[in-house]
């Protein structure tokens, strides 16, 4: 197995990287708050001259990201762009489109509606007369799979096309724990659904990130808490990664450390691999 190196502060590695791939769910903040220290930790960075992009898989679109750091008091001085899987997602669906009107059907809260604005897509209820599935989400934080497993298998009698604007399974949202728009595409999928997925780790956003690059042979550092996204992703792109412990997988860390057996043994069970690991981001 690859060897995974702890740093305690950032600092002892920045000086290796000229931009900065950050999660912002259990690295940034919890979905209430920031986390400790981040503001530290991007006035240090932003000081050093170096690039922060903010990869999310929140099913939003990036300018509704940067209004809601904006009131967790995370400044626009402090990081350079905010690239969503809800932006990429409402990119795709735009170009797929392509000026066909198409019946669409939400499955997600009312606060992602946003992510069908200005696109050629008619909202439906009805689960038999559905072109496409947009997916956010849980309709409430409190839902589990099984309040959705009738819905979607009406859906797959006409099999329509799932866009997942969020492929991640599970997300911790102050101190609980909620399910995301992952879970529902997974099973749509077992159930014989078609699904696109949108965000890391899939290689779209990548891509879109690296269009906004003009330097060449650049150093980037990917840091996240998902293996399954952040750190897949780092790997399938070659790049290096922090993956932070505190977050969906708190489970390895033991009272204020992190208990390095239990987490060779995640690492080893998925085969995803970090370069670094931390239990918190601090500078």
């Amino acid at each position: 197995m690859e060897t995974v190196k702890e740093i305690k502060e950032l600092s002892k590695i920045s000086s290796n990287y000229d931009f900065f791939f950050i999660d912002l769910w259990g690295v940034i903040h919890n979905g209430v708050n920031l986390l400790n220290n981040v503001l530290e930790v991007m006035k240090n960075l932003k000081n050093k001259k170096k690039i922060i992009f903010f990869l999310t898989n929140a099913p939003r679109r990036s300018y509704v990201i940067r209004t809601q750091l904006h009131s967790f008091g995370l400044k626009e001085h402090l990081y350079d762009d905010v690239i969503s899987s809800g932006e990429i997602t409402w990119q795709k669906l735009r170009k797929k489109l392509d000026g066909v009107r198409k019946n669409c059907f939400l499955i997600g809260p009312e606060r992602d509606y946003h992510l069908i604005e200005g696109l050629n897509l008619q909202v439906t209820n009805n689960p038999s007369n559905v072109d496409i599935i947009v997916n956010t989400g849980p309709w409430g934080d409190n839902d589990s799979l099984d309040n959705y497993k009738p819905i979607l298998k009406k859906l797959i009698v006409k099999n329509p096309l799932m866009v997942c604007s969020n492929p991640d399974k599970t997300v911790v949202r102050g101190d609980n724990f909620m399910i995301c728009a992952g879970l529902l595409a997974e099973y749509y999928e077992s159930i014989g659904g078609r699904v696109e997925y949108y965000g890391k780790p899939f290689s779209e956003i990548y891509e879109h990130c690296y269009r906004k690059i003009e330097k060449k042979n650049i150093k980037i550092l990917v840091i996240g808490d998902s293996l399954d996204n952040d750190i897949k992703g780092a790997n399938e792109q070659n790049l290096d990664s922090l993956f932070v412990t505190s977050g969906i997988h708190r489970n390895v860390n033991n009272h204020n450390k992190v208990d390095k057996e239990k987490l060779d043994d995640l690492i080893r069970k998925k085969e995803i691999f970090p370069t670094f690991y931390t239990r918190e981001l601090t500078f």
